[in-house]
């Protein structure tokens, strides 16, 4: 399954309806600046409702405004893609999408905003507007877009927005769903749990969290202060890998010693952009355990200064 055919109207660059078709594999565009090639790969995220952190964000800027005409501003605008190669499973999956023996997804949405400055938007699959909405068709399609290299240390560091955090949770997510059905830890949350047993009964630190927890109340009193409790990190899963490092160890030769691991800070540029292309072709690879289950469609999209890619995969 791929993203065949899309048709773009009012959004961005495109006043009047745009039509550009894809093909098995890998898509380049290329073409001058200002030629709407961003705007293109920003609407297949706006279809398919991808985001980096989830958020699907959206402002007055997207609405189509001429140069000539700039107070003439787009009413709506609206996306629309067909997607192709169904196997039988994914036939069966996207039914509610199926429109002449293919997926076809659409989104319109108003340029009118609500007290709290959200757009009127409408989603379906299909050929009915009125179509019933499941999240679960979206969550199936692996829709990856990977910004201009230009600061990959960043969004390889530990935090909720990291890639490594990310492939690390997909990873785990059967594991960590038998683990809650049981009542029981995860086996990495069991050993950080260990760990901070462990690091509470050090000196150094009992003494540290004893100090800081009375000038706490020294300065706020009995009844308005806080405790604290140093600690590796909370023992949730989610919260342990977005604590995680991802350091690099240059393959000079099997001699080379252990102590040769170094922090992304001290990497290249183009090698942490090589590391942050791995974590999310990683990604993309993540194995499923489940037999008979049908093979989710995968979109890659890269974004460089000057070529857009769009691997369909």
């Amino acid at each position: 399954m791929y993203l065949q055919h899309l048709e773009i109207e009012g959004y961005k660059n495109f006043r009047s309806k745009f039509k550009v078709n894809f093909s098995p594999g890998l898509n380049v565009m290329v073409g001058e600046n200002g030629s709407g090639k961003s705007a293109v790969i920003d609407a297949i995220r706006q279809l398919l409702l991808e985001d980096e952190y989830g958020r699907s964000p959206m402002s007055d800027t997207d609405f189509n405004r001429p140069f000539d005409k700039p107070k003439e501003q787009a009413a709506s605008f609206r996306i629309r893609g067909q997607f192709d190669g169904l196997s039988p499973e994914q036939t069966v999956m996207f039914l509610p999408w199926a429109e002449n023996g293919q997926a076809i997804l659409t989104l319109e949405v108003e340029n009118k905003q609500n007290r709290y400055g959200r757009f009127r938007r409408a989603l379906w699959g299909g050929a009915s507007r009125s179509s019933m909405f499941e999240r679960e068709l979206f969550e199936a399609i692996d829709c990856v877009y990977l910004p201009p290299l230009r600061d990959a240390e960043t969004r390889l560091q530990e935090g909720k927005g990291s890639r490594l955090a990310r492939l690390l949770k997909n990873l785990n997510n059967e594991e960590l769903a038998k683990a809650k059905q049981k009542g029981e830890l995860h086996p990495l949350e069991e050993k950080v749990r260990l760990f901070n047993e462990q690091l509470a009964t050090g000196q150094s630190i009992d003494l540290a969290n004893k100090l800081i927890s009375a000038r706490l109340v020294e300065a706020l009193g009995p009844v308005f202060g806080q405790d604290t409790n140093i600690r590796f990190s909370e023992t949730n899963f989610a919260r342990i890998v977005e604590s995680l490092r991802l350091l690099f160890f240059p393959r000079v030769n099997a001699l080379t010693p252990r102590e040769a691991f170094r922090s992304l800070e001290e990497n290249s540029l183009g090698y942490n952009n090589l590391l942050y292309l791995a974590t999310v072709l990683a990604e993309l690879n993540v194995p499923s355990s489940a037999e008979g289950e049908p093979e989710y469609p995968k979109i890659l999209l890269i974004e460089e200064p000057e070529a857009h890619l769009h691997p369909q995969l």
